[in-house]
């Protein structure tokens, strides 16, 4: 409308109309004729000496009446629709308001004096602006309140009035943050479903009410950025309001955002322990905000107990970093009646933020682990030369006496692979499978079964093994439980010649190839101090005496090298010949001479020609390959620190720009002369983990003994190994601390269980947790669900974890020959707070709203014109009464000057100038009156 407004030919018939006076004024002085009168002429005289002052108050005059026309028609135009601020919407209006109730939403802030949080803010919002505003248009308003967490269930009210918001308030009061997390985009969609239910015939208005988090929108803006441009397009207008604090402002490129500290992950290594035996716990914490957290203290709740757990303490969180500790929990004891009952035998641990944070949110100082109590553990080892398991030859000789004697509260089962028929194997916390030579089909299916459950297996393998069986039967193509293809031969039996030459060279005889596998959970203890920081690895030492002389030669090549589900942990060093690896050392050497003989490098060249020259040497003579390492290792210094004074002046040396390309091939030369085959892997399958070795666990067989790790020198660092290896293979599936709202979807076995399944909820009280007193564990009611069976197999979808906790799954076990034999088992899994996407509360930048959310204004609280504009009311200037109060004004001032300016001169004035003609223009003066008769004389 205002392109019409402005159009020219209502611009041009509106000047007419303001010019009218001017025009009428100038018709009228042609109406004046002059005529020569003498009275007139002295008139005219005594007129002149005013004339500047006349003629400004005539000017005057014609401006109040050109004002008071123009005014009057900008008033008029508004009724006919030119108005600038025409309301297009005033019509019957939806709104759908999505209200975020994420954790992040309960973030605590101090406001003008006030302790308050965005939800309170969103909510106040919602009933006393929004809902308000709304009410006051003269056509019907209605509203849907589309709470994240609770979809499923909206809040419609179909006409705005007083009454409604009333019970809107009344709904709204008790919410508070949910602990469930739950993207904008699935709000958003629900609320295109509720207004679409509307029909076309109304205007359709979502609100969105959220404190906008940057991880959100990086995490959603793609889904939120293609709904929008729907939206948009198919005509619903769309406000994003951000209440978080402080009120965003159109200058800010980044909104200011709060600090928080949280509890991100609470694991503990074994998720079942027997009675007695310590557990470590690892506890893992963030700082997100902007500023240094110092003095974080956790306490810890054993089932609902204080102070059987030490509290600890992390010293300092950079901002925006984390912090790992590990946590001892001392043994936990079970009596007899809770060793009977399944459920009885889990145990809640949780870990709460002890330190009284200023802002922040409090959902995610608090985090929930589980573990379950035996009287006993069960291993269950099957040795393919069984007949020998008694004796030093056996293949699990050494790893039966280290659990028996060092591991302690742990049952040993021996068996043979024709158990794995007759065994169920879920009451065994790990499977070892030593020297196996096959499986069959059927055990093969047991035992995928079984780590998909979240079972431990692991495999020692050795001469016995037939490969093509491991290909077929436990890879089959990267689909198995095993993680790799073997070769068709073991590695050649070394000549005593290499064994000598070996034991010449002190190396270590076991390497990682990566330094971040020192933080995979099936090593990590053997490399973290008491407090989970990194520690120097002693144990290593004895890599230097683990003889490894014969293994199954596993190539890095082919498809399990891209699942990422499989990783390398150890490899053996290479035993190739030296003279293999004579060209590329001298191709490699003399780019880098040829840099080195430049001026500029002339201080770092009394280290390097030593070294060029012991590398060139080495690789031309007849020393083991893993001399040639050490040479190329030290000329690197890119892998070890011993301190010797050469190692920071080549570290800059390699560190010079023109040297990357250089550096780069000598560091693959290096990595293709010192590591060898792999020699300890892992898997990730389903919900368990697979660990294999490629030598055996220590047997003697009729070729001769492949490894003296277990017995030898070497031994403490393979008692090491076995024992992070067991806490591996039984601290529980991977994605053991699911968050609340997560969905689980599992699938079992229907020849095992029964479909019919119960489920409860063991929960502790977060503010009791947080105040520091014992918190009674609360077992809530248990419900009875029946799973949908589809040929053998039983599919079990479980979404309704929507507070933290511990969740039991209690199903009906078969076993027996006939399945005729049943027991319970119950499952226990851990749900908790989204602390690290909930924890960062920084807020999305303006430049990424823009970009994710194009042509979608962004209101703040503070923002209170577009409020207004949801009455459906004109707010312009036209409606302000100062107007009507100048407008008024105006025409008391054009009366005034009408009449002073008119020719109804005041009879003084007229005297005042010329009395004379005061005289003849008099109109209607009295006549002078008669004299009175005079008076008769007196009688006499």
């Amino acid at each position: 409308m205002e392109a019409l407004f402005t159009h020219p030919l209502t611009m041009a018939a509106g000047a007419a109309l303001v010019s009218a006076p001017v025009i009428i004024h100038l018709i009228n002085r042609m109406r004046f004729r002059r005529v020569r009168w003498a009275a007139m002429e002295f008139l005219l005289k005594a007129q002149k000496r005013m004339r500047r002052k006349l003629i400004i108050e005539q000017l005057l005059l014609l401006f109040l009446r050109c004002l008071l026309v123009f005014l009057a028609g900008v008033l008029f135009a508004r009724f006919l629709g030119f108005g600038t601020d025409e309301r297009e919407d005033a019509r019957a209006t939806a709104h759908a308001v999505v209200l975020d109730d994420s954790p992040s939403m309960g973030e605590a802030i101090l406001a003008e004096g006030r302790q308050t949080t965005p939800f309170a803010e969103a909510k106040t919002q919602i009933t006393d602006k929004i809902a308000p505003a709304a009410a006051q248009a003269n056509t019907p308003q209605s509203m849907d309140v589309l709470v994240l967490s609770a979809l499923d269930t909206p809040r419609g009210v179909d006409r705005l009035n007083d009454a409604t918001i009333g019970d809107l308030k009344d709904y709204l009061r008790p919410l508070n943050p949910s602990p469930v997390r739950v993207g904008l985009a699935d709000g958003l969609r629900k609320a295109k479903e509720r207004l679409d239910a509307k029909g076309d015939e109304v205007a359709k208005v979502i609100h969105v009410v959220s404190d906008l988090r940057a991880l959100d929108w990086a995490e959603d803006g793609d889904a939120v950025k293609q709904l929008l441009t729907e939206y948009t397009a198919a005509g619903v207008r769309v406000n994003l309001i951000d209440v978080a604090y402080p009120a965003r402002r159109d200058q800010d490129r980044q909104p200011r955002s709060g600090d928080n500290v949280g509890i991100v992950e609470l694991r503990p290594r074994s998720r079942v322990a027997a009675r007695g035996q310590p557990i470590d716990l690892e506890l893992r914490l963030k700082n997100s905000g902007a500023t240094e957290a110092r003095d974080v203290q956790v306490r810890f709740l054993l089932h609902g107990k204080q102070n059987l757990i030490p509290t600890t303490q992390i010293p300092s969180i950079p901002p925006y970093q984390e912090r790992t500790t590990v946590v001892t929990v001392p043994g936990i004891e079970i009596g007899e009646e809770e060793a009977k009952d399944a459920a009885k035998r889990f145990k809640v641990i949780t870990a709460v933020l002890a330190n009284q944070e200023p802002g922040g949110i409090a959902a995610d100082n608090v985090r929930h682990a589980v573990v379950e109590v035996r009287p006993r553990l069960s291993v269950l080892v099957l040795e393919g030369r069984d007949q020998l398991r008694d004796s030093p030859k056996g293949d699990g000789f050494y790893l039966r006496r280290l659990f028996q004697d060092a591991f302690g509260g742990i049952e040993w089962v021996d068996g043979s692979p024709a158990d794995l028929d007759r065994r169920d194997l879920r009451p065994f916390s790990a499977v070892y499978l030593i020297n196996v030579p096959a499986v069959t089909e059927s055990q093969r299916e047991k035992l995928e079964a079984y780590v998909k459950g979240g079972g431990g297996l692991a495999f020692f393998l050795g001469p016995d093994v037939r490969p093509a069986a491991y290909r077929d039967q436990l890879y089959r193509g990267g689909a198995g439980v095993f993680p790799m293809p073997l070769p068709d031969e073991p590695s050649k039996a070394l000549t005593p010649e290499q064994k000598l030459g070996r034991q010449l060279v002190l190396s270590k005889r076991v390497l990682t190839r990566d330094g971040g596998v020192k933080q995979h959970p099936a090593v990590s203890g053997m490399y973290q101090g008491e407090r989970g920081g990194g520690k120097d690895a002693e144990i290593e030492r004895y890599f230097l005496f683990a003889n490894i002389d014969r293994y199954w030669p596993v190539k890095r090549f082919g498809k399990w090298r891209e699942d990422q589900s499989v990783r390398e942990l150890y490899c053996l060093p290479n035993d190739a010949s030296v003279a293999e690896f004579e060209g590329p050392v001298r191709d490699a050497l003399d780019k880098m001479k040829a840099k080195a003989n430049e001026p500029k490098f002339e201080k770092y060249r009394q280290y390097l020609d030593p070294l060029d020259r012991r590398v060139r040497e080495t690789a031309a003579g007849t020393a083991p390959l893993a001399s040639l390492a050490t040479y190329l290792d030290r000329l690197l210094c890119d892998q070890i620190n011993d301190g010797d004074p050469s190692e920071p002046v080549l570290r800059e040396f390699w560190g010079q720009p023109e040297m990357t390309d250089i550096k780069g091939e000598v560091q693959r030369l290096r990595d293709a002369v010192k590591y060898g085959d792999p020699l300890y892997l892992v898997k990730d399958f389903g919900r368990g983990r697979v660990a294999v070795f490629t030598t055996d666990a220590g047997g003697a067989h009729a070729s001769g003994s492949w490894t003296d790790w277990p017995a030898g020198t070497g031994a403490p660092a393979w008692l090491a190994v076995m024992a992070e290896l067991h806490k591996y293979l039984s601290g529980g599936p991977a994605d053991e601390n699911r968050s609340v709202g997560s969905v689980l979807d599992e699938s079992l076995d229907a020849t095992r269980y029964r479909p019919a399944l119960s489920r409860s909820v063991l929960s502790i009280d977060l503010a009791t947790a947080l105040a520091g007193r014992d918190a009674e564990v609360q077992v809530g009611k248990a419900e009875v669900e029946t799973m949908t069976q589809n040929k053998d197999a039983l599919a079990f979808r479980f979404g309704k974890a929507t507070e933290p906790g511990v969740y039991l799954f209690t199903l009906t076990a078969l076993s027996g020959a006939n399945n005729d034999l049943e027991r319970p088992e119950v499952r226990a899994l851990p749900f908790n707070v989204d602390a690290t996407r909930e924890g960062d509360l920084r807020r999305a930048a303006r430049d990424d709203l823009a970009q994710q959310a194009p042509g979608v204004p962004v209101r703040s609280p503070d923002d209170t014109a577009w409020i207004t504009n949801l009455k459906q009311k004109r707010d312009d200037f036209s409606t302000r009464r100062w107007l009507y109060l100048f407008i008024l004004l105006a025409l008391v001032a054009e009366q005034a000057m009408a009449v002073r300016l008119s020719r109804h001169t005041r009879p003084e004035d007229t005297e005042l100038l010329a009395p004379s003609a005061a005289a003849a223009f008099a109109r209607g003066t009295p006549a002078a009156a008669a004299a009175p008769p005079p008076e008769e004389p007196a009688a006499v």
